[in-house]
């Protein structure tokens, strides 16, 4: 591609669909923390903040800035990105993995959290890997998006070629109850069974 080609294809990547991609990718991060979260809970039979005393909306209040780094983060990446550089920002990916372990680590102990729940907690370094990995997943998909000319993806169902879309709307009508097909009744109407 030349210069003038790649700079056309960068500026067909609106504001909109960073910001849009971003919140995606902080849902998706989210998502995954709560789950890996989950894992070690069971795995270790505690909770991410176990300190009598610290009100629950505490380590909600500190994962909301840790969100709100993630997602600057990410902007910040994208702008990078959109100003022609191809390889991942390593450097940003560790800031943010860092950046999101001493945000737990700090404001858990400005609240009054053990140490066991901050530094040396499972819990912060489960953030820091989850927060890396969002912003790799966040990376590779705008730079797939910005530098290549594949097609957007497409669900397994879109796939099949000529077929047009789930079997529902190839069969017949969803909403009437029936299976699509022109049976006959026991008395030849051709109503089908209902």
């Amino acid at each position: 591609m030349t210069d003038g080609q790649s700079h056309d294809r960068r500026r067909g990547v609106t504001r909109g669909y960073v910001v849009g991609l971003a919140g995606a990718a902080v849902v998706v991060a989210l998502a995954l923390l709560i789950a890996v979260w989950g894992m070690l809970g069971v795995a270790t039979g505690r909770e991410p903040v176990t300190t009598a005393g610290i009100p629950p909306v505490s380590a909600e209040a500190i994962l909301l800035v840790a969100v709100l780094l993630l997602a600057f983060g990410l902007w910040r990446q994208a702008l990078v990105l959109l100003r022609g550089r191809r390889t991942p920002p390593w450097a940003h990916t560790l800031v943010l993995a860092l950046g999101a372990y001493f945000v737990w680590c700090l404001g858990g102990i400005l609240v009054g959290m053990s140490i066991d729940e901050t530094w040396v907690s499972p819990y912060g370094v489960a953030l820091a890997i989850v927060w890396a990995a969002a912003s790799l997943l966040f990376w590779a998909v705008l730079a797939r998006r910005v530098y290549t000319d594949r097609p957007v993806p497409r669900w397994p169902h879109e796939r099949h070629g000529d077929e047009d879309g789930p079997d529902w709307t190839r069969f017949g009508g969803y909403d009437r109850g029936d299976r699509g097909d022109d049976r006959e009744d026991s008395d030849g109407t051709g109503e089908g069974e209902r």
